[in-house]
């Protein structure tokens, strides 16, 4: 591994940005059941990508202990602005290069978390098409109540139970729990 899987996964979030706004991949007018491909898609997606920060930050966690343990240092060189070479450099311990990378990954976390929530509100939104008047004054699902062509796998998102039996909400959850771990491992 080296730092510039960084920039694949930065390229991957990139990609998942524009999967989630893409009205082809999306279109609600088309039942759940179909629409579901496109979940398992940006799921996948994320949970490659945010698996990949979590083995690169593990990574970088040894790599800098390595380097620690051998009284070495990391150079780290300056950008000089102008799109030359630049000689200005840092010649920094393990423990500062982490926390310099660590810092830098603040805002590849901040991007993952707004995507997560995106993808959870998208999700949600999703399956809210024709449950807009639920929960009906008795608690059950209107839609469900009133038959047109009800799809028995186009559960209700009002209904607790939903979150534990569509697979889209679990990929949701799941997705969203691990951008978690990576946030945290960042700090």
């Amino acid at each position: 591994m080296s730092h510039d899987v960084v920039q694949i996964l930065r390229t991957g979030v990139a990609l998942t940005e524009r999967l989630l706004i893409c009205p082809i991949c999306y279109d609600v007018s088309r039942p759940p059941r179909v629409t579901v491909q496109n979940v398992l898609l940006i799921g996948q997606l994320m949970f490659g990508i945010t698996a990949g920060y979590q083995k690169y930050i593990r990574w970088l966690k040894e790599y800098c202990n390595e380097l620690d343990v051998g009284s070495n240092c990391e150079t780290v060189y300056l950008d000089s602005g102008l799109g030359m070479p630049s000689d200005l450099s840092l010649q920094l311990s393990g423990e500062r290069f982490r926390d310099l990378v660590m810092h830098g990954l603040q805002a590849d976390t901040e991007r993952l978390l707004f995507l997560g929530d995106k993808f959870a509100q998208r999700q949600r939104n999703r399956h809210m098409v024709g449950h807009e008047g639920c929960p009906s004054t008795e608690g059950r699902c209107q839609k469900k109540e009133d038959g047109f062509d009800h799809d028995p796998l186009d559960l209700c998102p009002q209904d607790p139970e939903a979150r534990k039996l569509v697979p889209c909400f679990r990929i949701v959850d799941e997705v969203r729990r691990m951008i978690i771990e990576v946030a945290d491992a960042v700090g």
